[in-house]
């Protein structure tokens, strides 16, 4: 499922964005935030495909702007390529945006619907697709590259997660499934509370066993996840 983060201070443009959105992308998690930190705790524990961001979050100057924020997000593993959109009352301040944060697009209040739809279809459709190499810690203490591209799935295993590729297996300790989850890009899904899947690399799905079939791996989808696995099935 395709996931969206708003923040913005005004909580009426705030509840017309997500209402704009939500009408137009139906299967999208949508959430809000009112400023920065309460954006980077839904951070800790949701993973973001677009972030919407209004530039003056904060009438107080000692309070971090979307500016700000913005840079915070390109600091997060995964995120340095995520598109965000920057939403300003003041165009003056949109070059330094452009500049700073290289975000995908921008809208100037007062903005039309078309507008909106027109710059987020932007951003989700035509940024180029950039995938990082991971650069994890195994449980020998060495450090390995690990191309998300070639993972077919990832395995909670008591204080470790083991990474499952198309050539080789991977043991890295101190990384909780969450965290992993969140350097990861948007296309894997948690389909169980021990496991993550490449969403890629899904061969088969059979929903009266509820069974995902990767590779010649046959991994459990947990009740809990039933849902956002489907929903990013479309099925």
């Amino acid at each position: 499922m395709f996931s969206v983060l708003i923040v913005e201070d005004d909580l009426n443009q705030s509840d017309i964005i997500k209402e704009l959105l939500s009408g137009k992308y139906p299967g999208w998690d949508i959430r809000t935030a009112k400023n920065a930190g309460e954006a980077e705790k839904i951070l800790k524990s949701f993973k973001v495909g677009l972030f919407l961001l209004d530039i003056e979050l904060s009438k107080e100057e000692t309070e971090p702007d979307g500016i700000d924020f913005g840079r915070k997000i390109r600091e997060i593993p995964g995120y340095k390529h995520i598109p965000v959109i920057f939403i300003t009352g003041m165009s003056d301040k949109v070059l330094k945006a452009l500049q700073e944060i290289h975000c995908a697009s921008y809208l100037v209040k007062p903005f039309l619907p078309e507008q909106l739809i027109e710059a987020v279809e932007y951003a989700t459709e035509t940024e180029a697709e950039v995938t990082e190499e991971l650069l994890l810690k195994d449980s020998n203490g060495v450090y390995q590259r690990v191309a998300p591209d070639s993972i077919l799935y990832l395995e909670s295993n008591g204080k470790n997660i083991i990474i499952h590729t198309e050539v080789y297996i991977i043991t890295i300790a101190n990384y909780s499934v969450t965290k992993i989850q969140q350097m990861l890009p948007d296309y894997f899904i948690r389909c169980h509370r021990k496991y993550i899947i490449n969403g890629r690399k899904i061969i088969s799905y059979d929903k009266s066993t509820q069974f995902i079939h990767i590779g010649k791996s046959s991994i459990p989808v947990g009740r809990k996840h039933k849902d956002e696995l489907e929903g990013f099935l479309k099925l």
